[in-house]
């Protein structure tokens, strides 16, 4: 398990949900010790691609030394790992490279093991699986489902939108509504916040909002911690820079699947969201 830097930190309520539902679900997992950040797909690696592959490859080592596949619960994380492990298993030349840089730290890089995101792996350990834990459905609450630019990350030979659908899929497991609406390809707006943060805020991630509003969702799904953050900070901050409020909560996936499987809202973090979950508390009593 590959924890990501926000988390373990920030985020408790994703990592006690997350445990929470593999627990239940009986799927085993080791905590993946020593890791750094990814690190974070685009400043680094736009400025030091080498850099930003042969980190991704250290952390790569520690997987390979269980013998046990990459799971990330990051969407950023996911695209680096992802991407820098294939890249690396096509490329010798690159491979070689990095591999004279790991040697000075005693690692090697040798391309053997998987890079999966937590949706795919769920959605592969079978949703007749997951249905069948469900003891509290979420039947009435509506959800949009934000799956977040680098879910859509994949191989050549895979279909670029299938974690996205089985992200809807897994939440639809859980009794829950999905509901569409006109701007769910559209970025949480984080990245923008760097060098612009009133873009950001008053257009992208208004938009957003404003999509989601008019779709008449209870709350926005995530599977991403910094997509998390940019939903629900942000609505604060927009508010405070425009007087917006739109006050549309935000639960990462494994969060609704816990609530489903019967855990109750302070064993998984609840009372940690900003935005309280006052109606799916309700629903799950």
């Amino acid at each position: 398990m590959f924890w990501s830097c926000w988390i373990q930190t920030r985020f408790s309520n994703i990592e006690a949900s997350t445990r929470k539902v593999l627990e239940k679900l009986g799927v085993p997992y080791r905590d993946m010790e020593g890791t750094s950040c990814c690190p974070e797909p685009f400043y680094t690696g736009l400025l030091d691609r080498e850099l930003w592959l042969t980190m991704a490859a250290r952390n790569i080592t520690i997987a390979e030394a269980l013998g046990l596949p990459v799971l990330t619960l990051c969407n950023g994380c996911y695209e680096t790992l992802f991407e820098a492990n294939e890249f690396l298993k096509e490329n010798p030349e690159a491979k070689e490279k990095v591999n004279k840089e790991l040697s000075k730290i005693g690692k090697k890089y040798q391309g053997t093991v998987e890079v999966k995101h937590l949706t795919e792996a769920l959605y592969e350990l079978g949703l007749d699986r997951i249905k069948q834990a469900v003891v509290k459905p979420l039947t009435g609450i509506k959800v949009a489902v934000h799956p977040g630019c680098h879910l859509y990350r994949s191989k050549k030979t895979e279909d670029w939108y299938f974690k996205a659908e089985a992200f809807k899929e897994l939440v639809k497991a859980t009794g829950a509504e999905v509901v569409d609406y006109n701007l769910e390809r559209l970025c949480c707006g984080f990245p923008q916040r760097s060098f612009d943060e009133e873009l950001s805020l008053t257009e992208t991630l208004r938009m957003k909002l404003e999509s989601v509003s008019e779709a008449g969702a209870d709350l926005i799904a995530v599977v991403c911690p910094t997509c998390y953050l940019q939903f629900e900070v942000g609505q604060a901050d927009l508010k405070s820079k425009t007087s917006l409020e739109f006050n549309i909560p935000v639960a990462y996936l494994s969060e609704l699947l816990a609530l489903s499987f019967g855990y109750k809202p302070e064993e998984v973090g609840l009372d940690l969201h900003r935005i309280p979950l006052t109606k799916l508390v309700e629903r799950v009593g």
